[in-house]
């Protein structure tokens, strides 16, 4: 715990992450240990796949909306309210009377910036290409604006041999796909990967949400814990995840080797794009590698949700298609098993590490702000 830290704030702290992809809810589980250390009373309000993390940490409070909580009435019980990445949930906590904090990972990515964040109290966004140019050049978009590291503690040395080959399916979120489709994919996917991994030897990992978990459990599909995950991506020698920037920054800190599946949105498509750029990739697989499906991540959101959705749709009703998936997934087993460590690695020291804690500082003294 941060030194600076004296006594627990007795300001209630509400938080919630975006219910799009993992991303979000990862990183509110990865400030969680640190808000705990400095707030008295932490209550989570979400929904959905967002709850899978957090019910499992020690908050004192957590409000479920699927059941009809009512938002009001949980705003009312509270001083201040942090979310990752919703600016929506922010709007109405602003409305509601609330000090909002917001934690962005995405400030390189909106072609405008939500008009909520000149609103807000504390704005957070996290390092990575283009963010303080954006915030220097754009500054009358940002109200208070902090840039803060990634959210990683920093590099971890490697502990003994490296047996896994990782499949991690978190991120496989897109509006364009209901959850029969999400998980027809997730299905082919999880199939296509054995069928790669059936002339190795490593150990295989196939982790996910606990709602495909369930629904996939004969393949061995699990469902972790952020501190599980963690461990089994300091075993892993090879993992292939979307490329989300939770898991780029993963792939970073614990040195894995990784190979990056088809983006399931256009922030991710631009992300891994962006590692291209600057020789960050160890590899990837992209839908035009294996189907007629070449697509614009920088074309209107809209437009790439529905095309990737398309193309997703192609892959779980064509064998073909899947048999192609799983000979591309088998190639790039056999070209990077022998990779000692992932070239994400380098991002650690262009954009430094420790994030976690130092928002959590941040939200701390806002809640001293109010406290005034």
């Amino acid at each position: 715990m941060d030194s600076s830290v004296t006594s627990l704030s007795d300001q209630r702290l509400l938080v919630q992450a975006e219910p799009f992809g993992f991303g979000p809810t990862a990183a509110i589980a990865d400030f969680f240990p640190h808000l705990r250390q400095r707030f008295q009373f932490i209550g989570y309000v979400g929904e959905g796949h967002t709850l899978d993390l957090q019910k499992r940490l020690p908050y004192d409070a957590i409000h479920c909306l699927s059941t009809g909580a009512d938002l009001g009435n949980i705003f009312a019980q509270y001083d201040l309210f942090f979310t990752a990445l919703d600016f929506a949930m922010a709007e109405k906590a602003l409305a509601a009377g609330l000090p909002v904090c917001i934690y962005d990972p995405l400030t390189w990515y909106w072609k405008e910036i939500p008009p909520v964040v000149r609103q807000c109290s504390l704005y957070v966004a996290q390092d990575f290409y283009g963010v303080k140019e954006r915030i220097a050049t754009e500054h009358h978009c940002f109200g208070s604006p902090r840039v803060v590291p990634p959210i990683i503690p920093g590099t971890l040395p490697w502990r003994g041999k490296r047996q896994i080959i990782l499949l991690n399916l978190g991120g496989l979120s897109n509006p364009f796909w209901d959850q029969e489709h999400t998980l027809q994919y997730a299905r082919v996917m999880v199939e296509s990967f054995l069928r790669a991994m059936a002339d190795h030897g490593a150990t295989t990992v196939i982790a996910a949400n606990a709602w495909l978990a369930g629904e996939l459990s004969r393949f061995g599909v699990r469902n972790f814990t952020r501190e599980e995950m963690q461990e089994v991506l300091l075993k892993s020698k090879l993992a292939f995840m979307t490329p989300g920037l939770g898991n780029i920054y993963d792939a970073s800190r614990y040195g894995t080797p990784t190979v990056w599946l088809p983006p399931a949105n256009d922030s991710q498509g631009q992300q891994r794009n962006l590692l291209a750029e600057h020789g960050r990739v160890d590899g990837a697989i992209d839908w035009s590698d294996f189907l007629e499906a070449r697509i614009d991540y920088r074309a209107d959101q809209k437009l790439v949700l529905s095309q990737i959705a398309a193309a997703a749709c192609t892959v779980s009703s064509q064998r073909r298609v899947q048999s192609r998936l799983s000979r591309l997934m088998a190639r790039k087993i056999k070209r990077l098993q022998t990779q000692v460590v992932s070239n994400c690695v380098a991002l650690t020291y262009e954009f430094g590490w420790g994030g976690a804690e130092r928002v959590a500082e941040l939200v701390l003294e806002q809640a001293r702000e109010k406290a005034k």
